[in-house]
């Protein structure tokens, strides 16, 4: 996989890489970020930061009628190494066309996360802890069938073996459906994942439900999104259960103005919500406004509110923390081959 790596970075950026069909994006979003904390028992704290929340270099090749390539390059500090990548590369992977079926080779996404975890990590202020839980990009192979719309993948992937308590098992094998009916009204997505872990015998499974809506200039999003943690503590199998909803309108003048609402639960030691936590659970909020000054340019400025409750409901005593978000900032993506 390493020499696929330097394969395809060594393509992307060549000479005659540039001469063929080639889109090399620059991707970010800059923000100042004002956070309130409220610890229940404990205090409270304040801060304001200006900071990148996003930046990434995206290399997209056309190599010939049935080939495409792609090399995204993150600039966000991260150190480690992912099976034989640099934490520099977000994504490196080639995709071959036969037709109605198409195999993807690479460190690429792992579809699981629904409809939240189908954007851009510009583009999504607030995540669930259903997706700060899951590997976004890994290395391995996915094959996919398309039909009228219709596209089903399957994927074996590897997880990281760097900086992290042996695996037992680092295989990743999943499959997912991305659906488009009504002319894209409706567009579902199911996908169900079972990831190998540290603990012996012990498996992470996730699975997602999801629905997009589509009517004229409005839209709305539904994920429903299980995280299946086996053998994670003495209670027996830990589990995450999130449900996310985002609504956006798309005015003419550039404004999207959105709505977005999360809801987790946490059970048998999950502690991804509050720390030291048996059971837990997440209420949150948010309301947001873009304003995209041109309609042929990718750039954006944005203001949006975030609010967020977590409680430890056992064991006692009851545990909770508020957190506020401001955000406000510019996002944009230019073609640097224009």
């Amino acid at each position: 996989m390493k020499a696929l790596t330097i394969l395809a970075t060594v393509a992307l950026t060549s000479t005659s890489a540039f001469a063929l069909d080639t889109v090399m994006a620059a991707k970010g979003r800059f923000d100042y970020i004002h956070t309130k904390t409220e610890n229940k028992p404990g205090g409270e704290t304040s801060s304001g930061v200006l900071t990148t929340s996003y930046l990434k270099l995206i290399i997209d090749s056309k190599v010939n009628e049935s080939t495409t390539a792609k090399l995204t390059l993150d600039f966000k500090p991260n150190p480690t190494t992912d099976n034989g990548t640099s934490g520099l590369v977000d994504e490196a992977y080639l995709t071959k066309r036969f037709e109605a079926l198409s195999v993807i080779v690479g460190k690429q996404a792992v579809m699981t996360g629904g409809r939240e975890n189908d954007y851009s990590g510009r583009d999504v202020y607030m995540f669930s802890r259903f997706a700060d839980s899951i590997t976004k990009n890994l290395v391995g192979a996915s094959a996919g069938y398309s039909m009228f719309g219709q596209n089903a993948y399957i994927q074996y992937l590897q997880q990281t073996d760097a900086n992290q308590t042996p695996l037992t098992d680092k295989k990743v094998i999943g499959a997912a459906y991305y659906g488009e009916w009504m002319n894209k009204m409706i567009m579902p997505i199911v996908s169900y994942h079972k990831l190998g872990t540290d603990r012996p015998g012990a498996y992470n499974t996730q699975m997602v439900g999801s629905l997009r809506v589509n009517v004229d200039k409005f839209f709305v999003e539904a994920d429903y999104l299980v995280l299946k943690q086996e053998k994670l503590t003495a209670a027996g199998d830990a589990k995450l259960n999130t449900i996310v909803a985002h609504a956006r309108y798309l005015f003419d003048q550039g404004f999207q103005p959105f709505v977005k609402y999360i809801n987790e639960d946490g059970k048998k030691g999950y502690g991804g919500i509050v720390a030291g936590s048996t059971d837990s659970e997440r209420s949150a909020f948010e309301v947001g406004l873009e304003y995209y000054p041109t309609k042929d340019e990718d750039m954006r400025y944005h203001v949006v509110y975030d609010n967020s409750t977590s409680k430890k409901t056992s064991p006692g005593p009851t545990q909770k923390v508020e957190e506020q978000k401001i955000f406000a900032g510019i996002a944009f993506n230019y073609n640097l081959l224009k």
